[in-house]
């Protein structure tokens, strides 16, 4: 005898299959920002310039201790991001990559322009927390010269891994984050000013 779906079922599986694709991740992206309508927005504070400009995306730090940051409006759960970035003025800054942002919490891959790094954690209204550290940690893989670095970030399940042009600078544990959005970040410490500008950028799943 053929089984018969009452509504009751049907509306399940309907919302079962919602749900899904809810929670599904992101397809993978690239974005080298010669188009200014690829998404990411601009804006101007009397603090703070971010947007396109020259091919590249720009975050633009006019006052000590501020951090800005502008995320795609996609969502994943495991993912690889990949960067070009190169900064001028104080090098008292840090910038890079953030990864499972949901709700003002995420994790933020970063690097300083006088070769410091550190994988950070930010839960809330709260600081940023280093991860790898009391600090952020000397590495000799940074270029230090204002010339492009080359930073990948790694989020795959409770593993968070940082590469700065081809070396492995850092990997900890962490599983507080599971899934969330990604984006870019830049800020300053104790010196005013800073310029940051990001390149050829690739979200990759894995």
């Amino acid at each position: 005898m053929p089984r018969i779906w009452s509504p009751v079922w049907a509306l399940v599986v309907l919302i079962l299959l919602l749900f899904s694709g809810c929670i599904r991740s992101s397809a993978s992206f690239v974005d080298d920002f010669s188009d200014p309508a690829s998404g990411w927005g601009a804006a101007s504070h009397e603090t703070y310039v971010r947007g396109y400009q020259q091919g590249r995306y720009l975050f633009q730090i006019d006052v000590p201790r501020w951090f800005v940051w502008i995320t795609s409006g996609r969502r994943y759960d495991d993912v690889e991001l990949r960067a070009l970035v190169r900064a001028s003025g104080q090098p008292d800054n840090h910038y890079g990559l953030l990864c499972r942002y949901a709700e003002g919490q995420f994790y933020y891959f970063a690097i300083s322009s006088d070769g410091y790094y550190a994988i950070f954690r930010k839960l809330d209204e709260t600081d940023l927390q280093p991860l790898t550290g009391r600090a952020m940690l000397r590495a000799a893989a940074i270029r230090t010269d204002g010339s492009d670095n080359r930073i990948v970030a790694s989020c795959e399940g409770s593993v968070l891994t940082l590469f700065v042009n081809g070396e492995q600078v850092a990997q900890i544990e962490d599983d507080l984050l599971e899934r969330g959005d990604v984006g870019m970040a830049a800020g300053t410490v104790t010196a005013t000013g800073t310029s940051v500008w990001f390149d050829d950028l690739e979200v990759l799943r894995p």
